[in-house]
């Protein structure tokens, strides 16, 4: 009898431990932005959920200094996991400070959480130099005013003023979701992270500036993979999903040599180049895998330069290039430019995605453009002046590649509103047992209204 009882109490303890395990497993793989696709989704971020009893803390940013208490460089600076909300709008102007540096990891930026018209950053390149980073909804237009007889020199380093990025991403597993990029002088984004997530984004009107040492360089996203195949490689697993790239002569994207990249479901709009796979035998092989992309007004919609064996691309025929549709694999090739020993770019054919992002269903091309002008950019149901010009101009087949913000107008005033938030009296409790904390489900309510969700 004892022995039965032993057995019985063994078992009941072994489900007990597994269905802990089950459900252990279940929030680690827990999307941070609920039910979406791309890599570097299971970041736990700023929510604290990473930790065996789930604590994060809020910071608000109260004002629009762009240094000090309240501001948003103090939130970034800050330690520990942390969820930078927002209790003011408006433009920051950091033109005389130049850049901000998220240096620690475990942070959610949180730009729904504003009232309306929401946070731009003006003069600003962010540089996220640590892992587990979530941005959402916030506008970054950087232009060309700062003092072209100096390098900036703060607390985030040094970088030469004609060639500034609106972000620079070099952790892992960071996600820039509905964020809004323009007026670069070199690309809007350049990367070297890995398993990350670039999510229903505007990339615009990057700046053709004669300032930039190469001369005129409007470009987008750059995805890139810097040393060599011995050494750590960068830019594996980035997914480019539903965005907006327009009026930026090139990179829309430009996956360097040795990355791994998946393009799925962008619209590009009034380019020179488009897609495009960069592949140098010394950095190592590349992958992409191209997928229900739309390419509007672009002279050379996709661009292969492998010069690595092992690179693969694969570019579906559910693409739309300049309106040509295509029926198969080696149709799409028909349209591929093949600028440097095309014999290695014909082999670097593949006939199936060389890399996908788990759980992603990839839209047709023909619902794409229509969705894509509806969702991206930092709050689609409230955008500001700039997306809301930009994303007409797509729909109407006008505007043009920039050669400074002046051209229209530069950043638009944007009122300063103010509104106190009151978050969760538990914030780290799981109060439906979803998976996500209560913070989390109260910041979901809010990404919900700024993209017109309910």
């Amino acid at each position: 009898m004892m022995r039965c009882r032993e057995l019985l109490t063994a078992t009941l303890v072994g489900v007990v431990l597994s269905v802990q395990a089950l459900d252990a497993s279940a929030a680690e793989a827990l999307p941070i932005i609920p039910g979406a696709a791309g890599f570097g989704m299971e970041t736990p971020a700023g929510s604290g959920r990473h930790l065996d009893v789930p604590k994060t803390r809020v910071i608000r940013v109260t004002n629009l200094k762009p240094d000090g208490p309240g501001s948003l460089r103090a939130a970034l600076e800050a330690e520990g996991p942390r969820v930078v909300v927002f209790e003011v709008s408006g433009n920051i102007d950091f033109t005389p400070y130049g850049d901000l540096s998220v240096k620690h990891p475990y942070v959610t930026v949180a730009g729904h959480t504003a009232p309306s018209p929401g946070i731009t950053l003006k003069g600003c390149q962010v540089q996220v130099r640590t892992h587990d980073v979530v941005i959402q909804h916030i506008r970054i237009r950087v232009g060309d005013l700062l003092d072209p007889e100096r390098p900036l020199r703060n607390k985030a380093g040094w970088t030469q003023w004609s060639e500034r990025d609106c972000m620079k991403v070099g952790g892992d597993r960071v996600v820039i979701d509905h964020c809004s990029l323009s007026w670069a002088t070199d690309e809007n984004v350049q990367t070297r992270g890995n398993d990350l997530t670039f999510r229903h984004c505007i990339f615009s009107e990057a700046l053709d500036s004669a300032k930039h040492h190469k001369g005129g360089h409007s470009r987008g996203l750059l995805i890139m993979n810097q040393g060599p195949a011995n050494t750590r490689r960068e830019g594996q697993r980035v997914a480019v999903i539903g965005n907006l790239f327009a009026h930026n002569k090139g990179r829309n994207p430009t996956v360097n040599g040795g990355a791994e990249a998946v393009i799925a479901n962008n619209l590009v709009d009034d380019a020179h180049f488009a897609m495009k796979g960069d592949c140098t035998a010394r950095r190592g092989h590349q992958l992409i895998s191209a997928m229900g992309n739309v390419v509007k007004r672009t002279r050379y919609p996709v661009v292969a330069r492998a010069m690595h064996p092992e690179t693969r691309y694969y570019f579906a025929p559910d693409n739309v290039f300049n309106g040509r549709t295509f029926d198969s694999v080696a149709d799409v090739w028909k349209e591929v430019f093949m600028p440097f020993k095309p014999g290695v770019a014909q082999a670097s054919r593949a006939a199936k995605a060389p890399i996908a992002v788990p759980g992603l269903t990839v839209k047709p091309a023909a619902e794409v453009e229509e969705w894509v002008l509806a969702n991206a950019g930092a709050r689609p149901a409230d955008r500001d002046p700039v997306d809301a010009r930009v994303v007409k101009s797509v729909r109407e087949q006008t505007g043009s590649i920039l050669a400074s913000q002046k051209d229209v107008g530069g950043w638009p005033e944007l009122e300063e509103n103010h509104r106190a938030l009151a978050p969760p009296e538990d914030p780290n409790k799981d109060d439906d047992r979803d998976g996500y904390t209560n913070l989390e489900e109260w910041l979901h309510a809010f990404a919900a209204d700024v993209e017109g969700r309910r």
